[in-house]
């Protein structure tokens, strides 16, 4: 007579014992899937271009002339890569890609003002149509235009820029002559190691990257050189 008690019993505990580790199957299951959801999370937050930052310098040319007497801050200021190199991430930057920045200082000389000033940051670079990276740049340099060579010329610095370790896919030209802001007639090529004003007649760039004058305005022509440093 006690016999169908214990069987009773024994499918009691078989039934809960089921029930137990379907749930915790089930736990299992929620608990994978919120990691999937959390990993798809944090890899939405992490673009490629993220990973593919730019830092140190590169050269550009002046898509067009900018001159101090006539801008206001805020306004756009474009150049084209002359060269092309890869990100940090292995991102390749073709030449003549667009790099977009903004005048942060535009003034002409005037008689409460002894001298003409010019400063501009860069905000981003367009890869492709619709692709950007943004940027933190400044100007490390600038120099006369090199006239029919444009931003064909190729990268003015040695593979592998500074902590950047950017690698060029050209090799680099040989260096003009390095003439100071004084040397009239002289158009250097910029290269990595260029600081300041070099080329211009009275011109003068301080540590901040803003490029004085003594004259009526600063005036920088289309296919003037530039250096940008992205920091």
């Amino acid at each position: 007579m006690k016999q169908p008690a214990i069987s009773t019993g024994c499918f009691a505990l078989a039934t809960l014992s089921i029930f137990i580790l379907s749930a915790g199957l089930a736990f299992s299951q929620t608990k994978m899937a919120s990691y999937a959801v959390a990993a798809v999370t944090q890899d939405s937050t992490h673009p490629a271009s993220a990973q593919s930052e730019i830092r140190g310098s590169f050269p550009c040319v002046l898509s067009k002339s900018l001159d101090s007497k006539k801008l206001k801050e805020g306004e756009t200021v474009v150049c084209d890569t002359a060269g092309r190199f890869h990100t940090e991430g292995g991102l390749l930057i073709p030449s003549e890609s667009k790099v977009t920045g903004h005048v942060t200082q535009a003034q002409a000389r005037s008689k409460g003002d002894p001298q003409s000033s010019l400063a501009m940051v860069f905000d981003k670079i367009e890869v492709t149509k619709g692709e950007e990276i943004p940027i933190k740049g400044v100007l490390q340099a600038i120099a006369p235009s090199l006239g029919n060579s444009g931003p064909d010329t190729g990268p003015a610095y040695p593979p592998g820029m500074g902590r950047a370790g950017a690698q060029t896919t050209t090799p680099p030209p040989t260096p003009g002559p390095q003439a100071g802001p004084n040397a009239g007639g002289v158009h250097p090529l910029l290269n990595s190691e260029s600081k300041g004003v070099l080329g211009f007649h009275n011109l003068q760039m301080d540590d901040n990257s803003v490029i004085t004058s003594t004259g009526k305005e600063v005036k920088l022509d289309n296919g003037t050189q530039m250096m940008i440093r992205a920091e």
